[in-house]
Order: C-alpha cells, then structure tokens, then sequence
C-alpha cells in the first residue's frame, strides 16, 4: 500500500520525469555539427543536470508533505511545473535547424523563467542546502543579465558557476 506521501510525490516527480525526457531528446542535436550551438548546448546541459539534482533533492521536500493542504500541494507544485515551462522554452522543435537562432530569440524568455525557478528555492520548505545560497543568488543573478541584455556569451560564466555549485554539492555529500 502506498502513503500518502508516495501519492503526493508523484504529480511533481512526473513533471520532472517529462522535462528530463525533454531535454534528453535535445542531446541528439549534439551529434551533429550543423546543430551545435555552445550556448545552447551548455544550457541543455546544465538545465538537465538541476532537473536530475531536483529528482534527488525532492525527497527530502516531500517528507513534509504527509498532511498538506490542497492549496498548499500547489506551491509544492510550482517549482516542477515553473521548470517544465523553462525547458519548453529552451527546445526547439524539430521543425527548428537553426539552433543559434532559435536560441537567440527565446533567451530572454528561457532565462527570466530560469530566475524564477531558481528563486522558488527561497520559498519554506524548499530551501535545503544553505551552502547553495551564494552560487543560487549568483545563478539568479547570471540569468536576469541574460535575459536582460540577451548576450549568449553570459551562458560560459553560468556554466563555470554551474560547476562550482557541482563541486559544493559533492562536498556536501
């Protein structure tokens, strides 16, 4: 028999499930170069690794959602359902060739939705890893000046701040 917690859990840990298929059916552009955009590629990348690490992290979040109410499940929802629409935003559709260009005219939308993603961890209950504060202020920092000035080229400093964050987390471990 299932718990009430095991129930709960599923809705968010689908969405998340949805978005990593999403963005894994990104990868195959990786193969050809006619396709590769760096930042695009490094986004795809990052995006996929914090939707694996948001997999990971929800068990801890969902422990304390035993007896929650409806309208509060919601806010437990927001984070999964804010990255889905981030990750929508980022992939192209097959009908799509030009990476760089698609890339270039939905990064503002990509990165705004990225910011608010990343300051959801701010909401009780969803802030695990105090150590993460300094990297996720940066990373939320990163993807405003992104979606504000719509320069690819801030992807690489996100990108060495991602592997910072790697690296605080192993610590952790």
């Amino acid at each position: 028999m299932f718990s009430t917690t095991e129930y709960l859990a599923f809705i968010p840990l689908l969405i998340y499930g949805m978005t990593i298929a999403e963005l894994l059916t990104q990868w195959k552009r990786f193969f050809d170069k006619d396709h590769l955009y760096w930042p695009y590629f490094l986004t795809t990348i990052i995006f996929t690794e914090l939707a694996i690490w948001n997999v990971y992290s929800y068990m801890y979040i969902i422990k304390d959602v035993q007896e929650i109410g409806y309208f509060n499940y919601w806010i437990h929802l927001l984070q999964p359902l804010l990255f889905l629409l981030t990750v929508n935003a980022l992939t192209p559709g097959s009908e799509d060739k030009d990476i760089e260009v698609y890339f270039k005219k939905r990064i503002s939308l990509v990165f705004l939705l990225m910011a608010g993603f990343l300051s959801c961890h701010y909401i009780p209950g969803f802030g695990l890893a105090q150590s993460m504060d300094i990297p996720r202020i940066i990373g939320i920092t990163l993807c405003l000046i992104v979606a504000v000035l719509k320069k690819p080229i801030w992807v690489y400093p996100m990108t060495i701040i991602w592997v910072g964050s790697l690296v605080v987390r192993y610590i952790q471990q």
